[in-house]
């Protein structure tokens, strides 16, 4: 049986890679938008469809939101198992009979039900059996590092909730930009005052497409951060209420558990036949060595005390009934 080390469950179980949302929303978002601009993108069409296929900034603005949708989703997924993995262990734990409740035992659970090994309760219970005895404030770890892993997690969709409105202002300043130089192009053309009425109709159309297409990213950008940001303030909250679920789940229900498996000791027969209890903790082993210490001390002094009683009771006695 393959036994669950503190190494190996020290990962984060919420914890989502970015790499394949990037890929995949590449793959079925990007690649596609952009094919249909170069497609319709000249083309008169609808004004809604403009704005997501109008210019080459908007498919760049809708992968980024999609990637980072499908990522808090996936993540969302991951969150819910792992409640569920630690309701089930939680329950496991309560209901076992506490003269089972060791490292084998989770060792044992976990291989019957396939209960991964990064879940955050177990990864708890392991550690706290592996380093019981030798660190008093693992508990306090325990918490600071799960929020450390919580806050990481969360850096690239803050990072492309920012991106996605900078994209927008991007686009917004590469289209007026675009609009105002083919506007300087066509009067640099124009030789006389005549000419500017044919040239305002030749080049008009141009300029208010490269000013659409700034307004366009910018909208698009808005509209779609707002409810990401949304999602992802949401899923976030979830998460810290799960921790803080499972602060409560440790330090009430789980860890009392760990203390009185800790503190209860098997019953044995001495050699006189009376009923004593065996030692098989740290803690009680050093209690009963103060207490033998104790003892012997105190067994010391009797013995002095015996000692001068003898001396001034029996010996001169003894010296009488020897002298006669």
């Amino acid at each position: 049986m393959k036994k669950i080390t503190p190494v190996e469950s020290s990962l984060y179980p919420v914890e989502q890679s970015f790499k394949e949302p990037i890929l995949l929303m590449a793959l079925f978002v990007l690649i596609p938008t952009l094919i249909l601009f170069f497609i319709f993108g000249a083309s008169d069409i609808s004004r809604g469809l403009k704005i997501f296929v109008g210019n080459w900034i908007s498919p760049i603005i809708l992968w980024f939101f999609t990637a980072s949708f499908f990522h808090l989703w996936l993540k969302s997924k991951k969150l819910a198992k792992e409640k569920k993995y630690t309701q089930q262990f939680s329950q496991f734990y309560r209901d076992v009979d506490k003269t089972e409740r060791s490292l084998e035992a989770i060792n044992e659970y976990s291989q019957k039900t396939s209960l991964p090994e990064d879940n955050l309760l177990l990864s708890r219970s392991t550690l706290y059996l592996n380093h019981r005895g030798k660190s008093d404030d693992i508990d306090e770890a325990f918490g600071i590092k799960e929020r450390e892993f919580l806050r990481g997690s969360y850096a690239l969709p803050r990072f492309m909730i920012w991106a996605i409105p900078i994209v927008g202002f991007i686009g917004t300043v590469w289209g007026i930009s675009n609009g105002i130089s083919h506007f300087s192009d066509a009067m640099t053309a124009t030789s006389s005052v005549t000419d500017v009425s044919a040239m305002l109709k030749e080049s008009l159309p141009l300029v208010t497409n490269s000013l659409a297409t700034a307004f366009d990213t910018t909208l698009l950008a808005l509209l779609l951060s707002v409810p990401l940001m949304m999602m992802m303030l949401w899923l976030e909250k979830q998460e810290e209420a799960y921790l803080i679920h499972l602060d409560e789940t440790w330090f009430h229900d789980i860890k009392p558990l760990f203390a009185s498996k800790q503190s209860t000791t098997p019953v044995v027969i001495s050699a006189e036949g009376t009923q004593v209890q065996a030692v098989s903790t740290d803690t009680s082993v050093q209690s009963v060595a103060d207490e033998i210490k104790l003892l012997s001390t105190q067994i010391g002094a009797l013995q002095e005390t015996m000692e001068d009683l003898y001396e001034t009771t029996f010996a001169d006695k003894i010296e009488q009934n020897n002298g006669k």
